[in-house]
């Protein structure tokens, strides 16, 4: 079963996006590190809110709540 990670996305801050771990491609820190780029396999691509280590901790976190 495949778990998705909520995240908020940086475009209009109260929509969010689910994402698991397993169709990520790249995570890319933003210049200010205040936000990611998260590069899904499909070519998808999701400007969220966080660290690259918030945006991995988040990825952890969801799936120790299994």
């Amino acid at each position: 079963m495949q778990t998705k990670a909520k995240f908020q996305l940086k475009e209009g801050q109260s929509e969010t996006v689910r994402i698991a771990r397993e169709d990520v491609q790249e995570i890319v820190p933003d210049a200010d590190f205040r936000f990611s780029l998260i590069i899904l396999k499909d070519g998808a691509k999701h400007f969220v809110c966080g660290t690259l280590e918030e945006v991995n901790q988040q990825f952890e976190q969801t799936n120790r709540a299994l």
